[in-house]
């Protein structure tokens, strides 16, 4: 892999066991430190490929992660380097409380208790939910959620930040907050969204979807003022975003 890519994937094809080819031959780079935006219609295959970057789910072709191939060899270090946010924060807070979902990255890493507490600390810090250590994360609010979410990402410090939907069912002082907190970030980050206001925000490319393969990518704001491009793929621009570009 060149130096400065973070991802490399060449001719990526994945297929769900009923038959259906979700992706087909995708070819993409993405360099260290960009954050890259990944959008289009319900069904393009947008979260199987993120999945596809740490082998939570595996298709053929090569995928290299910071310069490892993705195989059952590389696994586990591969896995420290890619952390994906989910984009419902039910299906990755599973503790008692917000610590211990925190910490149990890195206690699976072995880490020391010092060490543990520091990147719980510093999570926290990072999501500005520093003092809810100890409430349960199931009484916490759908933006509170997500940040929580967020920050069991951060504790393992990623060099990649894969995110599906993160600013979806949030009110917009939620949204608001999260996006500042992810453009904080100096990870690589990935952003699957319907967001178009989002992805114009943080992403400084976007790639379009559709039908498992990539049918335009470029600089944000040329993909955003292509009226045609976007409408040809059912991706609605929003009001907020149309003011934004104006």
């Amino acid at each position: 892999m060149e130096n400065g890519k973070a991802i490399e994937i060449k001719e990526l094809c994945f297929q769900y066991p009923d038959g259906t080819d979700v992706l087909k031959g995708i070819n993409l780079s993405i360099h260290r430190g960009e954050s890259v935006g990944i959008i289009g219609p319900n069904g393009a295959g947008k979260s199987t490929l993120l999945l596809n970057l740490n082998g939570i789910l595996i298709g053929n072709g090569r995928v290299e992660i910071m310069g490892m191939e993705l195989n059952k060899r590389n696994l586990k270090r591969i896995r420290e380097k890619v952390g994906i946010v989910f984009q419902n924060p039910d299906d990755q807070l599973f503790c008692p409380t917000v610590w211990e979902d925190v910490a149990f990255g890195p206690q699976n890493m072995g880490f020391s208790e010092d060490d543990i507490n520091k990147r719980v600390r510093e999570a926290m810090e990072t999501v500005r939910l520093s003092g809810f250590e100890k409430r349960s994360p199931h009484h916490l609010s759908l933006g509170e959620k997500k940040r929580v979410s967020l920050a069991t990402v951060l504790s393992m410090t990623p060099d990649i930040i894969a995110f599906d939907e993160p600013s979806s069912n949030l009110d917009p002082n939620s949204q608001k907050q999260l996006i500042h907190t992810i453009k904080s970030l100096p990870s690589t980050k990935i952003i699957v969204t319907h967001d178009l206001y989002m992805a114009g925000d943080i992403c400084n490319r976007l790639i379009i979807l559709f039908n498992g393969e990539i049918v335009a990518e470029g600089e944000t704001w040329e993909i955003l003022k292509n009226q045609e491009l976007l409408n040809r793929y059912d991706l609605p621009l929003g009001d907020r975003c149309r003011v934004c570009i104006k």
